[in-house]
């Protein structure tokens, strides 16, 4: 095997890098920092906290960026990294649309939804919704009853056919 001093050097240095980290992760050392909000250290985190507050005063803030620092201090009521679950209400099965055509006539556009035409204002025949607007790119519809819309894209026919 031939190896070129390139290689080599780089080998090397792959190798102590490994060799350290072996080294760091079972080497036995001191115990971790205890990550327990103790009253002590709540304490002390409150009164750098209010630190931090007087040395902002000294600043000019906006009466914006003062609400923030103000509401930061807080507690959360909610993880805000936790997506929200869905309205059951607002699910709508865009499968079962189909815009497949756009004609104008005149100032009048139509839409041409699962193989019918529709304009502004019409119920489709199934799934309870009302068109609201018509352009060349999508259709946009209204629940009945209910205040959610859908926007739905055109799709090419002849995407679907192969022609």
């Amino acid at each position: 095997m031939n190896v070129s001093k390139r290689e080599s050097i780089l080998l090397g240095a792959m190798g102590v890098a490994v060799l350290g980290s072996a080294i760091f992760m079972f080497w036995p050392g001191g115990s971790a920092p205890s990550l327990e909000m103790t009253p002590a250290r709540l304490a002390e985190t409150k009164k750098a906290a209010e630190t931090q507050l007087q040395a902002l005063d000294m600043i000019k803030l906006q009466e914006r960026e003062i609400h923030i620092v103000k509401n930061a201090q807080q507690p959360w009521t909610g993880d805000p990294f936790v997506p929200k679950p869905p309205d059951p209400e607002a699910r709508v099965d865009r499968d079962k649309f189909l815009y497949s055509g756009f004609i104008k006539l005149g100032n009048n556009n139509l839409a041409v939804i699962n193989g019918r035409e529709y304009q502004v204002g019409e119920p489709l025949d199934t799934g309870g919704f009302e068109v609201v607007e018509i352009t060349p790119e999508a259709v946009v519809l209204k629940s009945i009853g209910r205040k959610d819309t859908v926007r739905i894209p055109y799709q090419d026919p002849s995407f679907f056919t192969g022609r």
